[in-house]
C-alpha cells in the first residue's frame, strides 16, 4: 500500500515522505482493517501519548470549592482530545477483502468532530470500542518552518492496543529525537532519512 499524503503550505516535504513510508511499513506488517491518520495543525509532545482529558475530582481543603479538573491516562486506551481547531485533516482507508486499501468508498466513523466539546467527553470514548484491527496515526504539520515533528501510534488488534510517540528535528537532516512506548532504533529504521 502507497500511502501519499497531501503537501500542504508550511510541510516539510521529506518530512512527509518519511511519515508516508512509515505509515505504509505499518501496513504491510500488521494488516489492519481500518486505518486512520490525522493531521495536527501544530507540534505536539509525548505528554499527548495515552492521555485521556480532563475530568472532575472532589476537590478537599475549601469551603467554596467541591470539585477540581485533573488530567487523567485511562488503563484503557482512549483517543487523544485534541481540540477541533487542531486538526487539520483526516484521512481514513479501509481493508478490501483481496487485501488492497481503499480510501472513501463508505462514511467512515471519524475520530473528531468539528465541534467543540468538553474534554471529559473523552474520558470512556475507547481506541477497542473504536475498531477491533486498526492503526491510527498523528502526525504534525508546519515541519518546514518549525524544524520539528512529532507522531504518534496507536495500532489495535483485537483488545491489544500498541501505543508509541515518536518526535523529529531537521537539522540540515531529519532525524528522531525522542521516543516514547517504542526502541527509537527501531523508528529510525522506518524513517527514511
Amino acid at each position: 500500500m502507497i500511502i501519499d499524503l497531501e503537501y500542504e503550505d508550511g510541510d516539510n516535504k521529506k518530512y512527509l515522505a518519511g511519515i508516508s513510508s512509515l505509515i505504509a511499513t505499518l501496513v504491510k506488517e500488521n494488516e489492519p482493517k481500518n486505518l486512520y491518520v490525522t493531521r495536527i495543525n501544530k507540534w505536539f509532545d509525548h505528554k499527548w501519548l495515552k492521555y485521556s482529558g480532563k475530568g472532575r475530582v472532589k476537590f478537599e481543603g475549601s469551603p467554596f470549592i467541591d470539585t477540581s479538573l485533573d488530567a487523567f491516562w485511562r488503563d484503557k486506551l482512549t483517543f487523544p482530545p485534541f481540540n477541533p481547531k487542531q486538526i487539520g485533516e483526516q484521512f481514513y482507508w479501509s481493508r478490501n477483502s483481496d487485501g488492497t486499501y481503499s480510501a472513501g468508498e463508505k462514511e467512515p466513523r471519524w475520530i473528531y468532530k468539528r465541534e467543540l466539546r468538553s474534554s471529559a467527553d473523552n474520558l470512556n470514548k475507547r481506541v477497542t470500542d473504536f475498531t477491533e484491527s486498526g492503526l491510527f496515526v498523528w502526525f504534525t504539520s508546519f515541519t518546514e518552518k518549525n524544524m520539528h515533528g512529532s507522531l504518534m501510534v496507536y495500532l489495535v488488534k483485537n483488545d491489544d492496543v500498541m501505543a508509541w510517540y515518536a518526535s523529529m528535528k531537521n537539522d540540515n537532516h531529519w532525524t528522531i529525537d525522542k521516543t516514547k512506548g517504542i526502541n527509537k532504533k527501531l523508528v529510525e529504521e522506518w524513517f527514511p532519512f
